[in-house]
C-alpha cells in the first residue's frame, strides 16, 4: 500500500471515527453516567441550562477538539428538555444570516462554526447578543439575500470553539455579553474519561476488547501526546474492526508526541536535554512548566 494510499484510508477512518464519536456521546448523553463525567462536564452543563432557561443569553464554551464539548451542551439542553438548533463546520456570512434569521427565536448552537474568520460574522453574533434592541442587519446588493435585511433576534446563542485568537477585540466583545468557560482535561483525567466510554458497547465489539484496546491508548500516550483526546479511542475502534491482527500497527501512526516534552516525561536531565534539542535552560523550563500544567 502506497503512502498516498494509506493517507487516503486513515482519513476514511478518521471521519468513520468522528460520526461514531457524536453517535456515542449523544447516546451517552441521554443516558445516566458516572459521578466523574457528570463532575468533569458540570460547569459547562450548568451554563448550557442557565441559557436553555432564560438565565443567560448566550455561552461560548472552548477547548481542544475531542474532548466532549458538544456532549456536555446536548446533554444539558436535553436534561432541561429544552429543544435546540444546530450548526457545524464551515459557512458563509450570508448563510449564518439566513440561519439566524429562520432560527431568530430558538436555542442555537454554534458548533465550531468558522465564525471567527469574519468580522462580519462578528458583528452578527454581538447583534444577536446585544443588551439593547438585538436587531441583526445584513446590508448587500446581491440578489442572493431571501430573507428582510433586518430582524431582531428573540433566541440564545451557544457557541463551541476548539480555539480562540489571542488578539480578536470584536470577539472579546461578544464574550463580554455572554457566559464564557474554557473546558482543559488534564492528562489523567481524558485516560479516566477513556476507561468510562469504554464500558459502554460499540458495535461488535466486546467488553473485554475495549478494555484492551483503552489499556493499550493508556500504555502508549504521555503528556506529550499532542492528539490524546475522545475521539481517539473511536478511531482505535475502527482500526480494530477493520484488522485485529494489525490494528497496534496501524493506531500507532496516529500517536503524535512532542519530542520536546517527551525527552523530559523520559527523564532526560536538563543538560542532557539541552545539548540533545540545541536549546538552552530557558527554554528547558518553559517546557517543563508546560508539561506541570498538563499533569496538574
Amino acid at each position: 500500500m502506497n503512502q498516498k494510499t494509506e493517507q487516503n484510508q486513515l482519513q476514511e477512518f478518521e471521519e468513520q471515527a468522528e460520526q461514531e464519536f457524536n453517535r456515542a456521546l449523544d447516546k451517552i448523553g441521554q443516558q445516566e453516567t458516572t459521578k466523574t463525567i457528570d463532575d468533569i462536564y458540570f460547569i459547562p452543563k450548568q451554563y448550557t441550562k442557565m441559557v436553555a432557561n432564560g438565565f443567560s443569553r448566550g455561552f461560548l464554551l472552548f477547548g481542544d477538539a475531542g474532548i466532549g464539548k458538544t456532549y456536555s451542551v446536548m446533554k444539558a439542553f436535553k436534561e432541561a428538555n429544552k429543544p435546540f438548533v444546530m450548526l457545524s463546520g464551515h459557512i458563509t456570512s450570508l448563510e449564518l444570516y439566513h440561519f439566524l434569521f429562520e432560527h431568530k427565536n430558538e436555542n442555537i448552537l454554534l458548533d465550531d462554526v468558522n465564525i471567527l474568520e469574519s468580522e462580519q460574522n462578528l458583528n452578527m453574533l454581538k447583534a444577536c447578543l446585544s443588551d439593547n434592541s438585538r436587531v441583526v442587519s445584513y446590508h448587500t446588493s446581491s440578489s442572493r439575500l431571501r430573507v428582510p435585511n433586518k430582524f431582531v433576534f428573540n433566541g440564545t446563542m451557544t457557541l463551541l470553539l476548539n480555539k480562540i485568537p489571542k488578539e480578536a477585540e470584536s470577539l472579546k466583545a461578544v464574550e463580554s455579553r455572554i457566559l464564557t468557560y474554557e473546558l482543559k482535561l488534564d492528562y489523567k483525567t481524558k485516560i479516566k474519561i477513556l476507561f468510562e466510554l469504554a464500558k459502554q458497547d460499540y458495535k461488535e465489539i466486546n467488553q473485554e476488547d475495549r478494555q484492551i484496546i483503552v489499556e493499550w491508548i493508556k500504555n502508549n500516550t504521555s503528556e506529550a501526546t499532542e492528539n490524546l483526546n475522545l475521539r481517539l479511542l473511536f478511531l482505535c475502534y475502527e482500526f480494530f474492526r477493520f484488522n485485529k491482527e494489525n490494528w497496534i500497527r496501524l493506531a500507532s501512526k496516529t500517536i503524535k508526541n512532542d519530542e520536546l516534552i517527551q525527552m523530559i516525561v523520559q527523564g532526560v536531565s536538563q543538560n542532557d536535554w539541552c545539548d540533545a534539542t540545541g536549546l538552552n535552560r530557558r527554554t528547558y523550563y518553559r517546557y517543563k512548566q508546560k508539561l506541570q500544567v498538563v499533569t496538574k
